[in-house]
């Protein structure tokens, strides 16, 4: 499955949160690609519930940290290494939202002392295009997609470790809570804006007139996003592919609408 390397670093367990199924090649190209330290294991628990896979994972891992992974999402080979090599506590990617216009899934605070507010600000790509590791503000929430956390912090919070309905019971958020049980405990979360965690999801392309002409679009949800600059990167009057291929009709089919 992953490359197993003499890295130097501990073993641990790379933990999955999965329905029955999977749902994109992508993330599973990138598990294939893993490289991971000598030892590690690989901890998969599916069903519809986020929060118990979670819980269930860590409570069976193995070894000094746990990398928490949804299978939506694509990233490079070193990646863990990466994370590993900084020696923090609790290290995360950026990933962007699945919703147009794609901000960050990070999250500024409230400023009255409130935990959570359905109104709260997602960060900026500009806020976010920094160099290297940058601790999450006391207060802010990231998503756990990508988190790395060393078993200490984990043995710190405690079994559960991922609890719903604490900011609303009507929603889950144990991605939420748990960035705040962290910060409680004095952790520092590191986002990593040097990595990019790729989501993958399902949308729809349509077309809307922009300036008078049809431009391709993008649909997610009840938003629409017009990419007016999209160019094919052929020319149309030519044919597609390598050795510019023609569409041609098949012999005696030439009459078939």
């Amino acid at each position: 499955m992953q490359q197993r390397l003499n890295t130097g670093h501990p073993p641990g367990t790379v933990i999955l949160a999965s329905g029955i199924q999977p749902r994109y090649y992508e993330f599973t190209d990138s598990v294939e690609r893993l490289q991971v330290p000598a030892g590690t294991i690989y901890n998969v628990r599916r069903s519809c519930d986020v929060a118990f896979n979670f819980n269930r994972a860590t409570r069976d891992m193995k070894g000094e940290w746990a990398w928490y992974l949804g299978d939506d999402h694509q990233f490079a080979p070193d990646t863990l290494l990466k994370f590993l090599d900084y020696d923090v506590d609790v290290v995360v990617p950026i990933s962007p939202c699945k919703v147009a216009p794609f901000m960050p899934c990070v999250i500024h605070g409230p400023t009255d002392g409130r935990i959570w507010d359905d109104n709260m600000l997602l960060y900026t790509w500009e806020e976010l295009s920094g160099d290297g590791l940058m601790e999450l503000p006391k207060g802010d929430f990231i998503g756990q997609a990508g988190m790395l956390v060393k078993k200490h912090v984990l043995d710190a919070i405690g079994d559960p470790w991922f609890k719903t309905g604490m900011l609303d019971q009507g929603r889950l958020q144990e991605d939420i809570w748990f960035c705040h049980e962290l910060q409680k405990l004095g952790v520092k979360i590191w986002v990593d804006r040097s990595t990019i965690f790729d989501h993958w999801f399902i949308m729809g392309v349509t077309a809307r007139k922009h300036e008078g002409v049809y431009a391709p679009a993008l649909r997610t949800g009840a938003t629409v996003m017009v990419l007016p600059d999209a160019k094919p990167t052929y020319e149309v009057n030519v044919g597609v592919g390598p050795g510019n291929v023609r569409w041609v009709p098949v012999p005696g089919m030439e009459k078939v609408a």
